[in-house]
């Protein structure tokens, strides 16, 4: 069950990779990369308890599967379509501020 794991894990970061690609046009950040590895990292801790090796490798698959269809937390992914990394050195634009409502009324 470890060879599973350790092929969902590079099936995973290349999912991860042509997707940056594809949107950015340019490589992964190492974040996105290092996340996703340690998330399998975990799922192989999982796997050493031998009643639960073919839930992890299910698990990781399943990452996997989320990966393609974009639907993992917190941009362990990549990009959301439509959104654009930010670039390095710029800090993200600040919300308008609403007008201040008169007192009273």
């Amino acid at each position: 069950m470890r060879r599973g794991i350790l092929l969902a894990w590079l099936v995973g970061l290349g999912i991860i990779s042509w997707r940056d690609v594809r949107v950015n046009h340019g490589p992964p950040i190492p974040g996105q990369l290092l996340g996703a590895s340690g998330l399998f990292a975990l799922l192989s801790l999982l796997a050493e308890y031998e009643p639960a090796a073919g839930l992890a490798a299910m698990l990781g698959w399943g990452f996997d599967l989320a990966a393609i269809l974009n639907i993992l937390p917190g941009g362990l992914g990549g990009p959301k379509p439509g959104q654009a990394a930010a670039k390095p050195g710029t800090a993200p634009a600040a919300p308008a501020k609403q007008p201040a409502k008169p007192a009273g009324g």
